[in-house]
């Protein structure tokens, strides 16, 4: 009886050398005896890419062809798979390699981008279905070169970019309907902050795909950013240490998976604005402004600074008690000269993993209000979050207007109704 079916990618530390080589297969092997269908995902060993890359530096001054690029480092995750393949098979383990060079290769890309090209999802899907899955059904450990791919065109190698292999583990989970993608690496998952540099940082039980998906967009290297976009709600995930050796032990678990979506903040916002020289240059200016704010239990629901200007948006019932409160902050201190308020105010959020891969985002939610005479009292983004500050009176109009031209949005209600 098959329990479940899991892709487990092993990162590059946890495959350094053959005792840790070994050491994982003995992990995967423990999960298969438990009747459970495995795909292995293998990075290159250690440094081993940044070793071909200093060589290839090395013998030519000129460059180098971005084909001859890919060959050279696809060396590391090629030579990978074949020592853990032939691990999995000493210890009586059928097991077969997964090559770029070869046609049953399961991840077929565009190349647009040789050294990061996306993966064409139908296509590997067909792949997946019609290589990998008959393997599992019979016990086999298909074990796949993570971060290469093959070229839709040619046959020749793509890549999918640094730290690609975790791309390569949630795209084979998604396309074989895996249960979970186990990705094994050299910290115990997601901390509080980067373990390396803060030496009381926690590991986080569990985080959501949003979040995880900010951290590793701002700087996080414990997962590649793109991978999650393959992550479907129903597909467990988690990000475990190599030195337990063992994939059923806990680390951060990344629950849930990414939509879009579009709704309107349901109360009405009010724009408090303080102006003074100098805002920009003077520490502590924006906490001495909030401050009173927090003591009088008032939230802030977005916050924008300017050369001349700090703008706080605050729920329209907290109005009076805002302006009130922040006006003997303009009189003490010597850089603010005066406060300011705007009723009325509407914010429609929109969320969207697609928003950090897709140029002209902005522009496709800017043109039609433009071309309606809608005035954007504000706009701000980071990574999947858009944030557009509209007058009240007009949030409908928006609303339907971006659901427009963005079609792939959901409404809230759409989202809530699943």
């Amino acid at each position: 009886m098959i329990n479940i079916r899991i892709v487990v990618k092993f990162g590059g530390t946890s495959i350094q050398d053959a005792k840790r080589i070994e050491k994982a297969a003995q992990s995967v092997i423990k999960k298969l005896k438990e009747g459970n269908e495995i795909v292995v995902v293998v990075s290159a060993m250690g440094n081993t890419t940044d070793r071909l890359i200093s060589l290839l530096d090395g013998v030519t001054q000129s460059g180098y062809d971005r084909q001859d690029y890919n060959e050279f480092v696809s060396f590391g995750e090629r030579m990978s798979a074949r020592l853990m393949s032939t691990a999995l098979k000493a210890n009586g383990i059928k097991a077969q390699v997964f090559d770029p060079f070869q046609a049953d290769f399961p991840l077929i890309t565009d190349t647009e981008n040789l050294n990061e090209a996306n993966i064409i999802p139908n296509i590997s899907k067909e792949q997946c279905q019609k290589y990998i899955d008959p393997l599992l059904k019979e016990g086999t450990i298909p074990v796949v070169c993570g971060f290469l791919a093959r070229s839709i065109t040619d046959g020749n190698i793509t890549c999918l970019g640094r730290g690609g292999s975790d791309v390569t583990a949630f795209a084979l989970g998604n396309f074989i309907n895996a249960d979970e993608v186990i990705i094994v690496t050299d910290t115990s998952g997601v901390a509080s902050a980067d373990p390396h540099l803060i030496k009381e940082a926690r590991t986080l039980p569990k985080i959501s795909v949003a979040e995880m998906g900010i951290l590793s967009e701002c700087g996080a290297k414990v997962l590649h950013p793109r991978a999650l976009y393959f992550k479907e709600g129903k597909m467990k995930a988690k990000i475990i240490n190599f030195q337990n050796g063992d994939l059923s032990t806990n680390g951060t678990e990344i629950e849930g998976s990414f939509t879009s979506t579009i709704e309107i903040f349901p109360e009405r916002l009010s724009l408090l604005t303080v102006i003074g020289d100098r805002i920009l240059e003077t520490p502590g200016l924006l906490k001495e402004i909030i401050s009173p704010l927090a003591i009088e239990g008032i939230s802030i629901q977005g916050v924008s600074t300017g050369r001349n200007y700090i703008g706080l948006y605050l729920l329209e019932q907290f109005t009076e008690k805002a302006y009130d409160a922040v006006h003997p902050i303009i009189l003490k201190n010597e850089f603010l000269k005066s406060v300011s308020l705007k009723k009325g105010i509407a914010l429609l959020i929109l969320s969207s993993r697609s928003f950090i891969e897709t140029p002209g985002v902005i522009e496709r939610i800017t043109k039609p209000l433009a071309q309606n005479h809608i005035n954007i009292l504000e706009i701000s983004s980071m990574k999947t979050d858009i944030m557009l500050f509209v007058e009240w009176n007009c949030k409908d109009t928006v609303y339907k207007l971006i659901t427009s031209s963005l079609p792939l949005m959901e409404t809230v209600a759409d989202k809530d109704t699943e």
